[in-house]
Formats: C-alpha cells, sequence, structure tokens
C-alpha cells in the first residue's frame, strides 16, 4: 500500500496537518485529574466534573447533528472548536467546584456541534472521490493524532514543571484555535438546504425521526450501537479516572503523568498501523471481536499486578487493543448508513454512548474512592462480555431491516 495515495493529500491535508498540530497542545487530559486533586476534589467530585460535559452533549446532541446534515458539516465543526476553547478558558480563571462545573457542561455542548459532523463533512468527500480512501483516513489520522499526543505529554510535562499544573488550560484552548485555523482550507461537499426559519424545527424533528428508525431497523447498526454503549460503560471503569490513582497509588509521580500520556499516545499511534496491516474487507466483525477477547483478558490480569511497571504493562496493552480496533469500528460503523443520514445517526451514537459515560465515570470514581481502582479496573473488563456476544447475533448478509414490520 503506497504511503498517500492519488489525491489524497490534495483533499484532505487540512485534517491531516489538524491531526498532527492541534493534539500536540492538548495535553489537558494528562493532568487534569492531578490539577482537581490539587483543589482536594475527591475521585467522585472529579468524576462528576468530568461526567458534566458528556451530559450536557446528551441534551444537544441530536438537534445539532441534524443541524450539520441540514446546514453545512464545515460551519459546525468550526463554530463547537471555537466555544470549546473559550470553555477551556473559562475553567482556567475559576476555582470553584460548581464554576468549574459550568465550565464543562458549555464545554459538552461544543463538542455536541462537532460530533457526527465532522465524520460525516470527511466521508461525504471521500466518497465522492475515492471511497477507497476512507479506511485510509481514519487510520493514518489516528497514526498523526497518536504521534502529535507523544509530543504534547512531554511538552506538557515540560510546561507543568516550569509553569504550574494552571498552564494546561489556556494551551488546550489554543489546540482548538489552531484547529479552526487549519480548517478554514479545508473543501465541503455539501448544498446547504433552503434556509426556511419557520421550518427549521420541523425539520430538525424529521431528520432525527427518520434516522432513528433506520438504526432500530437495521439489522447490523442496531447491534453494533448496543455493543457501543455497553464499551463505553467498561471504559468509564477503565479510564483516566480509575488509571491514575492506581499508578499513583503505585508510586507514580504526579510529573511522570505527562509521560504516561506520551506512552499511551505511541500507542495510539502504532495500533492503527497494525489495523491497516491485518485489515481485510468483510472481515471488521471478526476482528473487533479478537480485539475485545484479547483486552477482556488483560483486564482481568490487573488483579495480578502490585508494581508499576507490570501495571505500565497492562495499560499499555488494554489501549493497544483498544486502538488497534477503532479505525475498524469506524469504517464498519459508516459501511451502513447512507451520506443524507450520516451526521444525524453519528450524533445518535454519541447521545447514546455518552449517557452511558455520564453515568459511569462518576460511578466509576466512587466505586475507586469507596473499593478500589484496581477492581474498578477488572469490573470494567467483565462488562466487556456481552458486547461480543451482540456482534455474534449482526448478520452481515441480511442488508434488510432486522424487523420489516416496524416502520
Amino acid at each position: 500500500m503506497a504511503l498517500l495515495e492519488k489525491g489524497e493529500l490534495k483533499l484532505l491535508w487540512p485534517f491531516y496537518l489538524d491531526s498532527l498540530i492541534s493534539p500536540m497542545l492538548f495535553f489537558a487530559p494528562a493532568f487534569w485529574i492531578v490539577y482537581f486533586y490539587s483543589l482536594n476534589f475527591t475521585l467522585f467530585q472529579i468524576g462528576t466534573l468530568i461526567a458534566i460535559a458528556p451530559l450536557t452533549s446528551l441534551i444537544f446532541e441530536l438537534p445539532t447533528g441534524a443541524i450539520a446534515d441540514l446546514y453545512g458539516r464545515k460551519f459546525s465543526v468550526l463554530l463547537g472548536f471555537f466555544l470549546a476553547g473559550l470553555s477551556l478558558l473559562f475553567i482556567y480563571f475559576v476555582k470553584d467546584f460548581y464554576l468549574i462545573a459550568l465550565g464543562f457542561g458549555f464545554l459538552g455542548f461544543s463538542f455536541t456541534l462537532p460530533s457526527g459532523a465532522k465524520e460525516a463533512w470527511v466521508a461525504d468527500l471521500i466518497k465522492k472521490a475515492d471511497k477507497k480512501l476512507m479506511h485510509h483516513y481514519f487510520s493514518k489520522t489516528q497514526v498523526l493524532d497518536g504521534f502529535a499526543l507523544v509530543i504534547s505529554g512531554f511538552l506538557g510535562a515540560f510546561l507543568v514543571k516550569q509553569l504550574g499544573l494552571g498552564i494546561i488550560w489556556p494551551v488546550a484552548m489554543a489546540s482548538f484555535f489552531v484547529a479552526v485555523l487549519i480548517l478554514l482550507f479545508a473543501k465541503e461537499d455539501f448544498i446547504p438546504r433552503a434556509k426556511k426559519h419557520h421550518k427549521i424545527f420541523g425539520n430538525l424533528k424529521n431528520q432525527i425521526k427518520v434516522s432513528a428508525r433506520y438504526v432500530y431497523r437495521h439489522n447490523v447498526l442496531f447491534y453494533f450501537l448496543i455493543a457501543q454503549i455497553i464499551l463505553y460503560l467498561s471504559a468509564g471503569f477503565q479510564s483516566d479516572i480509575t488509571w491514575i490513582p492506581l499508578m499513583k497509588e503505585i508510586g507514580l509521580k504526579d510529573y511522570q503523568f505527562g509521560y504516561m500520556w506520551s506512552a499511551l499516545a505511541a500507542i495510539t499511534m502504532i495500533a492503527p498501523i497494525f489495523s491497516m496491516r491485518f485489515y481485510k474487507k468483510r472481515k471488521e466483525k471478526i476482528f473487533i471481536i479478537f480485539s475485545l477477547i484479547i483486552s477482556i483478558v488483560f483486564s482481568l490480569f490487573i488483579l495480578a499486578v502490585y508494581n508499576l511497571a507490570t501495571a505500565f504493562l497492562v495499560f499499555l496493552l488494554i489501549n493497544f487493543f483498544h486502538y488497534l480496533k477503532m479505525p475498524i469500528t469506524r469504517v464498519y460503523f459508516h459501511k451502513f448508513i447512507p451520506s443524507k443520514l450520516r451526521a444525524t445517526i453519528g450524533s445518535i451514537e454519541n447521545m447514546l454512548v455518552v449517557a452511558i459515560a455520564a453515568i459511569a465515570i462518576p460511578v466509576a470514581g466512587l466505586f475507586a474512592d469507596k473499593i478500589s481502582p484496581r477492581y474498578a479496573i477488572f469490573f470494567g473488563g467483565i462488562l466487556m462480555i456481552p458486547a461480543i456476544f451482540l456482534y455474534l447475533k449482526i448478520k452481515e448478509r441480511k442488508n434488510g431491516p432486522r424487523n420489516p414490520k416496524a416502520v
């Protein structure tokens, strides 16, 4: 496979450049739990703060996704990134729990604007130009994101050491503003519909209704989305809210979390390379199931881990198989969606998973406070098992609805 296909760079260079540059400045997640620790918040409080963004996203996800389908993906993405940057700057200036919660709430709203819309923006461009670029795009952007985040961990460690933990917020703001500047140059294959403002809400309602019915009746998408819900529930118990306190408990120092972030980013860069190498059309489901089984095995192994080196290895292996299947999962998802419903169905997916994340993260934080971060990670592994059975229920050859009468 060539490094770049014919016409790929000309079409997609702004998206690739954004994936390379913007994440270098977004190292805030590597330090924000440590930052909130410095404000004397409990893990439950921290988990609640982190969950507020997806909870707010849940409220606005479908309307903003439908707006992207009706009035343009590019506008929706750029506006969302700009508002996200302002939200992060606000958090920098406040220390009160409730004001920070307000900032995360507005951040969650901001994220709904590019949610689904950015993937739909790129997918429509690719499908018109060259469909075979789809897997190339998802894999390469993940590699570029991973490389940029490797750099960001070291940059974050340096800036935090020199300027303190508070620096993470204005630099994160800058990452979104840079993304806006770069993506202004990206093309868009979209013709806005006539803006009859008195029909906006009717159009939104109809777009959401049609998209939801399509997902419910589709043999693949129905089980796929239920599996995604379960996997996001599992991810809440295997997120920073449990791994960071476990690493601190075992002996990792605060400044070293930047290096942990870089190591994780290296995994996100390496895993898609293997994904591209072993990817075969019409074998996506098998690939995803295999990755899930390996992730479960390593998750259960966490109960036997009591030194920093082994814990770090298990952490990296679990994440390796997560990121190994990610581009394949996105290809599999978009494979069954018509263009006119793409952004809205993407928002339906996000709406479902963020609802689970909003519950799972604070519950996992409380679990870690009251029982143990180690057992929270173990429990997250157990939760992956039902997702495997859901994937096994998918019958790809049956392209029609699950229930033709369910109109």
